[in-house]
């Protein structure tokens, strides 16, 4: 019989077993509820087991897997499939596959003789059978793990369905991407490499051959496996080659399927965009995130560089976060220092620790806030017994020393501990720990727990939140979240502190003079563009932080060991503060920085504006020369009381300026100045003619 009236009459038959099985299904059931996907829908709802990450720039700079339950790759379509691999699959699955609609009638009839006999309906399934028994959950076996008669009529009808609507191509494609390899390999990309170590593109007909005989039971024993793939072979080459085939099917199956994730450049930065893009229902397979790979192995380097000069004082790690100020973007996320790290898998990032003087600034922001305290008020920074339940709470500054009577701006600026906790007495702790959980902070036990401490640290912060809490001082007191999304800009926005408030702060903590009674003038947070910087060590030397910002930038950096244990004679200016320096400098190569008065503060005073910001550059040129501050004199039993003076001094002389002792004038500023001393404490301020405090000094005279 001719071959063109062979495909008619097959045709024929095909379509008349079609019909007679659809209304026996109609009249069974009724009219299908399920709709048919099309290829583009089943296509953009397939979901990779692992995320692609691209950086700012279009870099892909991480592969993350996120389903544990299988392992896929991208989607990968027919024309980059080779085509011994197609027409291996088809003769193993589905020889007549671009001659039927969707079922072929001479596999039926002798699946159904089969069924009759007790064997399986298995041989009947054609491949776009089986892809609908993929796109439909009625479709799955049930604990027999054999389809019932009325779910096959049902698959049928559906295949045929499929055929109408979809390309042989699509349907083809879909299925390869879909159906189960071996193991938890689902789909042709994850097979091949799962398998070969290679991409489809370059698999060779045996290792086609492998893939096609595995479609059918991707769990069977391996001399199962091998007597298929030797029988496809023979069927396909006509050679029968065993012994080379034994040998591919053993190495390929004995292999282990996890294969490595590349490139792996930033895993624990994915996992933390990806825990705080949880309740995000939109499906996604690759994220654009606002991380840059270049300035991120830069700073890397410089962390694990400082680290490594730090080992002999007990110091063994750290972490670097920066952050975008006016969009919130996480630039840089260095969670450790990597591979020599003893916790390469921990992010010291989200870690909580305790953050030491870092919370300074936001106490003396909210004193501001409230106008409880300026500036220029004057705090005592002598020894002080605090109440507490447990007892008597003797807080003590970093070297042991009192200063005296001492402006809030030094106090501040030099991060004084006693000016701090007495600065937080004036405020309802209540109220500033809810300061703090506005500015972004989690997790704040109630503030009874903490009590004066406090202001010196002693709550557990991340580095990423106290941050960000930074950003909000630098935004003018506005605070907003943090993004990782190259795509969007910060959100949540609320109001924390006023410009003013915010300025003034900033403004102290960028006053190399004020830092110089705490810190000298020659150190690592004196940048030649504008900054404003605070260190902070945690109680008992466990942790050791350096936050600041610029006009456009914040960052954070942690330096300390992940096991808690003390480092060794180590201050913000030696441990964190290198750190930020260089990476500070990283960013502000080719970007100046200034900072910006607000303008509610031109407002309230606006003929005062440029006179206001002289006195603030002159404050930083003009101080007492002597007595330095935190001096003590002691009387001289063998010199007459007359005879005995201390030299008041000023680095430039004016004469509308006067010496005040005490809260006492004492005469004016138009040169050198004696003083007979009395045993006692002394605060000696210059002030101008409108009573503003240009300089301060503390001493003592014993």
């Amino acid at each position: 019989m001719p071959r063109l009236l062979i495909c008619k009459t097959d045709r024929f038959v095909s379509r008349s077993i079609q019909n007679l099985v659809f209304i026996i299904l109609f009249l069974l059931f009724g009219s299908p509820l399920f709709s048919l996907p099309t290829y583009n829908e089943v296509k953009s709802g397939y979901l990779p087991s692992d995320i692609q990450v691209f950086d700012r720039t279009g870099d892909l700079i991480q592969r993350y897997r996120i389903r544990n339950d299988y392992r896929s790759e991208e989607w990968t379509e027919y024309n980059q499939l080779p085509k011994f691999l197609i027409d291996s699959v088809i003769h193993a699955e589905d020889k007549r596959f671009f001659e039927h609609t969707g079922l072929d009638s001479n596999a039926l009839i002798s699946s159904f003789w089969s069924n009759l006999t007790g064997s399986s309906l298995r041989g009947a399934s054609t491949i776009t059978m089986q892809l609908v028994s993929l796109l439909d959950p009625e479709l799955k076996p049930f604990e027999s793990k054999r389809k019932t008669i009325f779910q096959k009529l049902k698959q049928i009808q559906r295949a045929v369905d499929l055929e109408e609507t979809w390309s042989k191509e699509e349907i083809f494609t879909a299925y390869i991407n879909l159906i189960y390899f071996r193991g938890e390999l689902r789909g042709i990309t994850s097979a091949s490499k799962g398998l070969f170590r290679k991409s489809p593109e370059a698999l060779t007909p045996n290792e086609s051959y492998l893939l096609a005989a595995l479609i059918r039971s991707p769990q069977s024993s391996i001399e199962k496996v091998i007597k298929r793939v030797c029988l496809l072979k023979k069927e396909r080459d006509g050679i029968d080659d065993c012994e080379s085939i034994s040998r591919l099917v053993r190495e390929s199956l004995f292999r282990n399927f996890e294969y490595s994730q590349y490139p792996s450049f930033v895993p624990l930065y994915t996992k933390a965009v990806l825990d705080f893009s949880k309740g995000n229902e939109k499906p996604y397979s690759k994220l654009n995130v606002s991380l840059s790979l270049n300035f991120q192995r830069k700073v890397e380097e410089i962390l694990k560089r400082n680290v490594k000069t730090l080992a002999n004082k007990n110091v063994s790690d750290g972490a670097v976060v920066v952050i975008d100020n006016r969009t919130g973007q996480v630039l840089v996320y260095v969670p450790n220092i990597g591979e020599e790290s003893s916790v390469s898998k921990l992010d010291l990032i989200r870690s909580k620790r305790q953050v030491g003087s870092t919370l300074k600034p936001f106490v003396y922001a909210q004193t501001f806030q409230e106008n409880k305290l300026t500036p220029e008020s004057i705090l005592s920074d002598s020894p002080v017994g605090i109440p507490v339940y447990q007892g008597i709470y003797r807080p003590l500054n970093y070297d042991k020393s009192y200063k005296g009577n001492v402006t809030v701006r030094q106090s501040l600026g030099s991060s004084l501990n006693i000016p701090a906790i007495r600065a937080l007495s004036f405020l309802d702790i209540n109220e500033f720990v809810s300061v703090l959980e506005r500015l972004g902070i989690s997790g704040l036990r109630y503030p009874e727990f903490y009590g004066p401490s406090l202001a010196l640290g002693t709550a557990d912060i991340s580095l990423l939140e106290l941050t960000n809490a930074y950003r909000s001082l630098a935004n003018g007191g506005l605070y907003s979240s943090v993004t990782f999304d190259l795509s969007e800009n910060s959100s949540n926005q609320r109001r924390v502190f006023s410009p003013i408030s915010s300025y003034m702060v900033s403004e102290i903590l960028a006053d190399r003079e004020a830092r110089s009674l705490g810190f000298g003038w020659d150190n690592f947070l004196s940048t030649s563009y504008y900054t404003s910087v605070k260190t902070g060590t945690s109680q008992d030397m466990r942790d050791n932080w350096c936050i600041g910002y610029s006009e456009i930038f914040t960052v954070g950096v942690w330096v300390g060991n992940p096991t808690g244990s003390p480092m060794l004679d180590v201050s913000g200016i030696t441990g964190a503060a290198p750190v930020w320096r260089e990476t500070m400098d990283l960013f502000h190569e080719s970007l100046s920085s200034k900072l910006n008065r607000p303008e509610e503060m031109n407002l309230i005073n606006p003929t005062s504006t440029s006179s206001n910001e002289s006195r603030i550059e002159k404050t930083k040129s003009q101080r007492i020369l002597t007595p330095v501050n935190g001096s003590i004199f002691a009387l001289d039993p063998d010199i007459p009381l007359g005879r005995q003076k201390i030299l008041f001094t000023f680095s430039s002389y004016d004469i509308s300026y006067s010496y005040y002792l005490n809260d006492e004038n004492i005469g004016s500023v138009r040169g050198p100045y004696l003083w007979e001393p009395k045993k006692g404490e002394y605060r000696l301020q210059v002030k101008d003619r409108d009573g503003k405090v240009i300089s301060l000094s503390s001493f003592e005279v014993r």
